[in-house]
């Protein structure tokens, strides 16, 4: 038996699940809900983007810029919202996400904001000195090598889709996940049938091509299986109300984020 074949088995076994009834998961979700972050304000219009969602960039109340989605990219922004609080959880190099408050007499004075909806927004830290890449660059940079396995990880966890990737523009070209609204089975449409009909996880094309071994994995894998169920409750009790997102579907994500978590490591290793 390999190290991987090892490790997969371990991993897996360390997430072992109690089945929950949907109440629990109900229980769960709304007791996590009275904990949610406080948004910071948004404060001044930067700069806008022409893309399908319509992002703006924008400095906020703590002094730092963001990439900002309001309500009107639909569930874009619960996908980008999630995945980048797992990937910070994970230890994965992705934009840290805040939920951004919008206010109306913002929008009213500022004509380049009138397509953003006032009220929450997901917001993005902004990485500068950076060049967009969607396909990999600079893999072999020592600095890239566990960036890549965690984003691997990540990847095959949530389900990927339309992804993209920031390098920095000056050595290390260190690699950056950005922008998740077409992650999960559906991408931005997903409903709860999507992600109950899920494919098994899987190691994207692009990054088995990384030739990733089994010790650059074993650090992912291990941070994978140190994620609690309190802190998935967490990240999908996190959302707004105001995004939409259903309790029905809530503990649906948060079912099959537990179950991709303990399927992942086994999956994994039979595709090396």
């Amino acid at each position: 038996m390999d190290i991987c074949h090892k490790l997969g088995k371990r991993v897996s076994a360390e997430v072992e699940q109690t089945p929950q009834d949907d109440e629990y998961w109900r229980c769960q979700l709304a007791t996590t809900s009275l904990e949610r972050e406080a948004p910071i304000q948004a404060r001044t219009f930067l700069r806008g983007y022409c893309t399908k969602a319509c992002p703006v960039m924008m400095q906020c109340s703590d002094g730092e810029s963001y990439m900002v989605k309001g309500k009107q990219a639909g569930r874009q922004i619960v996908n980008d919202q999630i995945v980048a609080r797992l990937g910070i959880l994970l230890g994965a190099p992705v934009g840290k996400p805040r939920l951004i408050q919008i206010p109306a007499e913002l929008i009213e004075i500022e004509p380049r904001l009138s397509h953003i909806p006032p009220g929450m927004a997901h917001g993005t830290q902004f990485i500068p000195n950076c060049i967009d890449q969607i396909a990999l660059i600079a893999t072999s940079q020592p600095e890239n090598r566990p960036r890549l396995a965690r984003l691997a990880v990540l990847y095959g966890w949530v389900f990927p889709g339309d992804w993209q990737f920031l390098f920095s523009r000056t050595p290390p070209r260190l690699i950056h996940s950005v922008d998740h609204g077409h992650f999960f089975p559906g991408g931005p449409d997903w409903h709860t049938e999507d992600l109950q009909a899920a494919v098994a996880p899987f190691m994207p094309r692009c990054f088995q091509d990384c030739a990733l071994t089994s010790d650059e994995l074993q650090g992912a894998l291990d941070a994978l299986s140190a994620i609690s169920e309190a802190q998935i409750v967490k990240v999908v009790a996190s959302l707004p109300d105001s995004w939409g997102l259903t309790i029905e579907e809530r503990i649906t994500l948060v079912r099959y984020l537990r179950n991709r978590q303990r399927d992942l490591p086994i999956t994994f290793e039979s595709e090396r």
